[in-house]
């Protein structure tokens, strides 16, 4: 089997998992459990001229490297592996993991008004409360708030005897905190012509939906942010995770601390969108990859589903040739003021005799352009080395390493 593979045990958290959920419980696997075979370490061209051009540079030693093959067998480049980087943007796949895990590809953030009391329609006034309950959905905009405001407007509401109750996480545009998102809705309303007499709180929902937009699958709101790497989406996405407003990057360092098993000295979330001070190992990262992978696939579900592939989004003006364009699905990661200069490339690389190997590239105090060459270079030799872009998908390798 896949070295230290999910179990379906493990996937049954994806239902059991509750919001409120402070902890993760631990996953005893037989693949855990069961003696680690070594795997065999392949020496490659690629690998020995992509470290040999950063030690020409002088700047070996701030750079982290693993490239392994899927099903775990195969080691083609390795280099501070267990050292921590600032992984950037590639921390947006740890959140797009916690966020399928929990809610699964085919969710929809539903956002909708609640009545609960009565409405007068002569002097249109809603005896109660206005109750807005969201789900947190990372695309929601004013825009869309306004909208369903309309709807309120076109029921016969322009005042509310009662309180404004916001039920769930709630951001929209820049307002990335419920708190603060709850304010501006607050604002929205009195803008629309509907005053609330009561106070702005928190609370649960109740009463009767009248007024409600519905997201668009998770699959594809997880492609659109990891395609433009949009910091905005990952840090909305770490709201609706967390069971308090601010708390998201707890959430998913937790989850791939307690769920992929990544060793605790293996990361440090932040900020769910890669800004700013995170961590992550080269080899936590390949594991990331790996569980992420296997449970795609036992969704019926591609890493091209939810990152982007070779030529397309971040990756639109890199591996763009023909022999490369199919070869390869990636995240990469951009923080030219932070840590001396960060550049990251993590993803699956499809090659003929290797089959997907995943890799993790972490390059720190250079120019960033001068890292993603070296990158494109590295994989781009790795791929021909390995006798070009394979047929094989990653849902046949993984059938194939459980025999």
């Amino acid at each position: 089997m896949l070295r230290n593979a999910l179990t379906s045990a493990a996937l049954m958290l994806l239902i059991l998992w509750p919001i409120q959920a402070q902890n993760f419980a631990l996953i005893e696997s037989p693949a855990a459990m069961a003696p680690v075979i070594a795997p065999v370490r392949l020496s490659t061209s690629a690998e020995t001229r992509y470290l040999t051009d950063f030690a020409l540079r002088g700047n070996l030693d701030a750079q982290g490297l693993l490239v392994e093959s899927l099903d775990g067998t195969a080691v083609l480049a390795d280099h501070n592996s267990a050292r921590s980087f600032n992984p950037a943007s590639v921390i947006k796949l740890g959140t797009s993991f916690a966020a399928l895990y929990r809610w699964g590809a085919d969710y929809r953030f539903e956002t909708a008004f609640y009545t609960s009391g009565t409405i007068n329609k002569t002097t249109k006034t809603l005896n109660g409360n206005l109750v807005f309950r969201s789900a947190g959905d990372p695309v929601l905009t004013q825009s869309d708030i306004v909208k369903l405001t309309q709807q309120v407007s076109r029921a016969g509401i322009t005042r509310v005897t009662g309180d404004l109750v916001v039920s769930g996480p709630l951001t929209f545009d820049s307002y990335y905190t419920t708190t603060s998102a709850a304010k501006r809705l607050s604002t929205v309303l009195r803008l629309a012509g509907i005053r609330v007499d009561g106070k702005t709180r928190m609370g649960g929902h109740s009463g009767t939906p009248f007024a409600s937009r519905v997201s668009a699958p998770l699959r594809d709101i997880l492609l659109d942010q990891n395609r433009r790497s949009s910091n905005p989406m990952a840090e909305r996405l770490g709201e609706a995770l967390s069971p308090r407003s601010g708390d998201g990057p707890r959430v998913v360092e937790q989850f791939l601390r307690d769920v992929v098993r990544i060793p605790a000295d293996d990361v440090i979330v932040g900020r769910t969108s890669g800004l700013d001070y995170n961590r992550l190992t080269p080899r936590a990262t390949v594991r990331m990859l790996r569980e992420l992978v296997r449970w795609l696939d036992e969704h019926n579900l591609q890493p091209s589903d939810i990152m982007p592939r070779a030529g397309e989004g971040t990756l639109r003006s890199r591996f763009t040739t023909a022999e490369y364009r199919d070869g390869l699905v990636g995240k990469t990661g951009t923080l030219p003021a932070t840590d001396g200069g960060v550049s990251t490339l993590a993803g699956i690389a499809y090659t003929r005799d290797h089959g997907p190997v995943l890799f993790a590239i972490f390059n720190t105090k250079e120019p960033v352009n001068v890292s993603r060459r070296l990158q494109d270079v590295l994989m781009q030799d790795l791929i021909d080395e390995s006798g070009g872009v394979g047929t094989a998908g990653a849902s046949e390798t993984l059938r194939r390493s459980d025999n």
